[in-house]
């Protein structure tokens, strides 16, 4: 016998959807219109065929999901997979390099690389005190493992990083160049070729800042990076404010 439409088994909470799920939502277009997105949304939910489905049914069943329309909470679990949460205020500078990147391109769509980062095996030394793994394993084979947990056991890492990144960039704002606004055609205009030079420079300063960090903390050595990368993320500031204070 056929499966209706209001046969299909539906999620009832944010517990019931996997983070595979919630990156592929957040993926969807938008653009293409409601009948578009709540189909696709019915897809990735169910795995069914809804090809048959009227609008007024798919829109129906839609209607249900009113749980959904506020984001997953604010929470996350310190321990999963038998792996435990690094503590952000521990970051080595790559670590922090990395979750960064993931943030900024999309941390909805690279939430299960950012947990891939931040969760860790562990064991107890000879000392009885817990050591984490070295951040040397491959971040897309982790992020897998991720795939399939509920969203709301990782979803919280979201805020507690922008947090931890804002207070970040607020004790450090004297090392950090402040973003400016691409500019308009017209004001490209009036710009003077010396002007627009400059204007070159600070894009490319920019795009390499970190890697122009690096450069310099390892006196242009390269095979000293790795090295650098593993510092904690608040010993190598210290530093930098350090030499620019001194200016040395």
């Amino acid at each position: 016998m056929d499966q209706t439409p209001l046969q299909i088994a539906l999620p009832k909470q944010w517990s019931d959807v996997t983070v595979e799920q919630f990156i592929e939502i957040a993926k969807i277009d938008k653009s293409l219109g409601p009948w578009h997105y709540n189909s696709e949304v019915l897809y990735i939910l169910t795995g069914e065929d809804i090809d048959d489905i009227d609008i007024d049914e798919c829109t129906a069943i839609v209607a249900t999901f009113k749980w959904a329309i506020s984001q997953p909470a604010n929470k996350y679990k310190y321990d999963l997979l038998g792996m435990k949460m690094k503590p952000l205020s521990k970051l080595s500078l790559f670590e922090y390099i990395d979750l960064d990147y993931f943030f900024t391109e999309n941390y909805v769509y690279n939430i299960d690389k950012i947990c891939a980062i931040l969760y860790r095996q562990s064991k107890v030394n000879e000392w009885g005190e817990v050591i984490l793994e070295p951040y040397d394993y491959d971040i897309n084979t982790r992020a897998e493992l991720f795939l399939d947990l509920p969203i709301t056991d990782v979803y919280g890492l979201i805020n507690e990083f922008l947090k931890f990144r804002e207070n970040f960039l607020k004790v450090y704002s004297n090392l950090f160049s402040e973003g400016e606004e691409e500019l308009t055609d017209e004001q490209k205009a009036e710009l003077t070729p010396e002007e627009i030079a400059e204007e070159e420079d600070e894009k490319k300063n920019s795009k390499w800042s970190w890697e122009r960090m690096i450069y310099g903390l390892t006196n242009s050595d390269i095979t000293k990076s790795e090295a650098v990368g593993a510092l904690p993320l608040t010993y190598v500031f210290n530093v930098l404010g350090m030499k620019k204070e001194l200016d040395i």
